[in-house]
C-alpha cells in the first residue's frame, strides 16, 4: 500500500486498533489507492511494465502510459532489438540519445519493457494525501453517515456535507495524469 494504516490513523484521528477496524481501514486505503490509480491512468507504485506501443511517432520521443520512467530494460522496433544504452528514460517518455534516430511510424511496431512509478518512500506527497483524504471520507461515511462535519464561528455555525464525489480530492493530481492512452 502507498499509505500505511499508521499514516491513516494520524491523518483521520481515528486510532481504533481492533482487528476488524484495521481490516476496514486497510480496505479503505486499498480502495482509495485504486480510485487514485484509475484517475491517474497508471499505478504509481514502482514496477516493471511491458507495452506494445500502438504506433511510433516518427520523432525521437515515445510517450508511455506511466510516469517517472527510470529505466528501459528492452526495446524492440519492428523485428530488431535496440541497444537500450541508446535510449534515455524521461518522466513520461523515452527518447533516443542521438538526434538522428527516430521511432518509425507504424502500427503495433514497438515493444518496450521499462520500470516506472515511485518507490513508496519517494511517492509524491500529493498522491499520498489524496489517498488519505479519500480513505478518511470513506471512514466518515461508515454506519450510514454521509460525511458530515461542522464548524462554529462567532456569529453562527455551519455544517458541511461531503458526498462520495472524490473529484475535489483528485484535482490536485491533474498534473500527474496520463491522458490519451
Amino acid at each position: 500500500m502507498i499509505a500505511s494504516i499508521a499514516m491513516f490513523d494520524t491523518y483521520s484521528g481515528n486510532y481504533e486498533d481492533a482487528p476488524e477496524a484495521a481490516e476496514l481501514k486497510g480496505a479503505f486505503l486499498c480502495t482509495a489507492e485504486d480510485i487514485v490509480s484509475s484517475y491517474l491512468g497508471f499505478d504509481p507504485k514502482q514496477q516493471e511494465h511491458t507495452d506494445i506501443v500502438c504506433s511510433g511517432t516518427g520523432s525521437r520521443r515515445l510517450y508511455l502510459p506511466c510516469r517517472n520512467i527510470t529505466a528501459v530494460q528492452a526495446l524492440t522496433v519492428g523485428t530488431a532489438d535496440v541497444d537500450t544504452s541508446l535510449v534515455a528514460a524521461c518522466d513520461d517518455h523515452i527518447r533516443f540519445v542521438d538526434h538522428a534516430t527516430k521511432f518509425p511510424v507504424g502500427e503495433d511496431n514497438i515493444v518496450v519493457s521499462y520500470t516506472a512509478g515511485w518507490d513508496t518512500q519517494e511517492m509524491p506527497s500529493v498522491i499520498v494525501v489524496s489517498i488519505l483524504r479519500i480513505a478518511t471520507l470513506m471512514l466518515s461515511e461508515t454506519g450510514g453517515n454521509i460525511g458530515l462535519t461542522g464548524k462554529s464561528f462567532a456569529d453562527n455555525s455551519r455544517t458541511f456535507v461531503n458526498y462520495s464525489n472524490y473529484r475535489k480530492y483528485l484535482q490536485p493530481l491533474d498534473s500527474l495524469r496520463i491522458l490519451g492512452f
